[in-house]
């Protein structure tokens, strides 16, 4: 476990936790492992758990639309990213703070080892320790304050260069 929880000090969500609050935190988590090309989670499941990776890399993608429409998808899958370990990465968080469908599909590149956090657990971890929990509440704050950002600066990028093209034809 010492090996670890010094990987996993590394990932944002426990960004100023101490070995002890980060040991509580992989009492509620469950050590899981995914064969190459196996899919972790599916764009559109509902989800209830967040990842951590050990070891391994994964590829993120969702599904491309026809006319903006979702009901019309073309039954491709682009990939927008990979993420390994070694990045200290994470995904789901949404999963931790709302039930909700998936927003991307997962799938393990490589044999990967992850640490997988339930709602209910967390919510139950955090109830019991508010100071472990508002520390924890506010690392995931600030992921999906980045991802957001993020996407609102590929959403301005892709605008603008969809301006660019319209205005030439």
């Amino acid at each position: 476990m010492e090996r670890d929880i010094s990987i996993l000090k590394e990932n944002i969500l426990f960004k100023d936790l101490t070995a002890e609050q980060i040991r509580k935190v992989l009492g509620i988590s469950r050590k899981v492992v995914f064969s190459e090309n196996e899919t972790i989670m599916k764009e559109g499941e509902v989800g209830d758990t967040l990842y951590m990776m050990l070891e391994g890399t994964v590829e993120v993608a969702k599904k491309l639309v026809i006319n903006g429409m979702s009901d019309q998808v073309t039954g491709k899958d682009k990939v927008f990213t990979k993420l390994s370990a070694g990045q200290h990465a994470m995904f789901g968080e949404i999963a931790l703070l709302e039930e909700h469908e998936r927003t991307a599909t997962v799938k393990a590149v490589t044999d990967c080892v992850l640490y997988e956090i339930g709602k209910d657990d967390f919510l139950k971890l955090a109830e019991e320790d508010y100071e472990l929990g508002y520390k924890i509440l506010l690392n995931l704050v600030r992921v999906v304050s980045s991802t957001l950002r993020k996407t609102l600066e590929d959403t301005i990028k892709l605008t603008t260069v969809l301006s660019i093209v319209l205005e030439e034809l």
